[in-house]
């Protein structure tokens, strides 16, 4: 855990010291200002790869219907050199489109360390089964004892920034003369419920786009289908002529191959499923898992506030990275409905909203 806890808490003493140049370095505004401008940083760093990872995505929305296009065309081709044919197919789609399908990753797998590592900072400031006074001699990442020390005195609003709701009575009086549990309830409480509830709007966002996505996904691949069968492009319900002539439909597909175009039909011809089905079904699965989270992950700031000791500093984390989030994703969504305009016929997978 020391390898987040160091980068981490180096970040926090570099705004710390910024700060003391302005505020008392021993104040509560210099350390939640210290919080508050960690979040700052990491989003900052963060940002380019967030906002290619949301561009990358309406990109690959733009192509959903070419995708099922090729999907199509190896529908009936499934052997070896048929699928190595496909995914350099694939690949040259995603090239030419200037997409990256894992672009996702990157935010996620840096924001989970720096939450980790905050969390291990902050619980250590005042680690359990250790007194006040002792904590106070005691190092904590790239903080000295001198830092260590000031923030167990900080306060804000009255309340320690490394107290927490179950935080045993002498260890209370240690830290602050005269604090009683009831202090640390009437900032705690509503702190992190509004964290639980910033988080909720976070995810009910993203999942309510998802939802909308799908839709339109759906339309779009619903027309590619439609245009196949139909044996040219349908415009209004109607197939279009070339040259003159409307295009001969495609003769219908045996019972056999029909088989073989669905994830279940291969299955039961024990053959694997081609990389669409493969893709669709993770897709379903992660809507399905999401729709959990956004009802069930809300919740965690506020049991962990309780049953994790959660201190009064990981709770102002919290309310400030999901207000970034909210106030970061309305200006990159109106910043890509500009430069990436779906229309009716492009499909837009969960991940273009997300």
């Amino acid at each position: 855990m020391d390898l987040f806890a160091y980068p981490v808490s180096l970040v926090m003493k570099f705004w710390h010291w910024v700060l003391s140049f302005v505020v008392d370095p021993g104040s509560g505004v210099a350390w939640v200002g210290s919080v508050l401008l960690l979040v700052v940083t990491v989003r900052l760093l963060l940002m380019r790869s967030m906002y290619r990872q949301q561009y990358s995505m309406r990109k690959m929305a733009q192509i959903a219907p070419k995708m099922k296009e090729l999907q199509n065309k190896y529908k009936d081709r499934k052997t070896p050199e048929d699928r190595q044919e496909q995914a350099k197919e694939m690949q040259a789609l995603y090239a030419d489109a200037g997409v990256n399908p894992a672009a996702g990753c990157l935010p996620l797998l840096v924001q989970i360390p720096v939450f980790l590592g905050l969390y291990y900072v902050l619980l250590n400031f005042s680690p359990r089964g250790v007194s006040i006074e002792e904590a106070s001699t005691m190092t904590n990442g790239a903080f000295g004892p001198d830092q260590v020390a000031s923030f167990l005195n900080a306060e804000i609003f009255g309340v320690p920034l490394a107290s927490y709701i179950r935080m045993p009575q002498d260890v209370m009086d240690s830290l602050h003369p005269g604090l009683v549990r009831e202090d640390i309830l009437v900032l705690a409480v509503p702190l992190f419920v509004l964290a639980g509830i910033a988080t909720f709007v976070n995810m009910w966002n993203s999942f309510r786009r998802q939802k909308a996505a799908k839709a339109a996904e759906q339309e779009a691949i619903a027309r590619v289908e439609a245009e196949e069968k139909a044996g040219g492009p349908v415009v209004d319900g109607e197939v279009l002529e070339v040259d003159g002539e409307k295009p001969a439909a495609p003769a219908p597909a045996t019972t056999g191959a029909a088989a073989g175009t669905g994830a279940a039909g291969s299955a039961a011809a024990g053959k694997p499923q081609d990389f669409q089905s493969i893709a669709e079904s993770m897709t379903e699965s992660m809507n399905q898992s999401m729709k959990i989270m956004m009802y069930l992950f809300p919740f965690f700031p506020i049991v962990g506030a309780y049953f994790f000791n959660f201190p009064i500093a990981i709770g102002i984390y919290w309310l400030t990275n999901n207000i970034w989030t909210a106030v970061q994703s309305h200006f990159f969504m109106e910043k890509l409905e500009k430069e990436l305009p779906m229309t009716s016929r492009e499909g837009l997978p969960p991940s273009a909203f997300m």
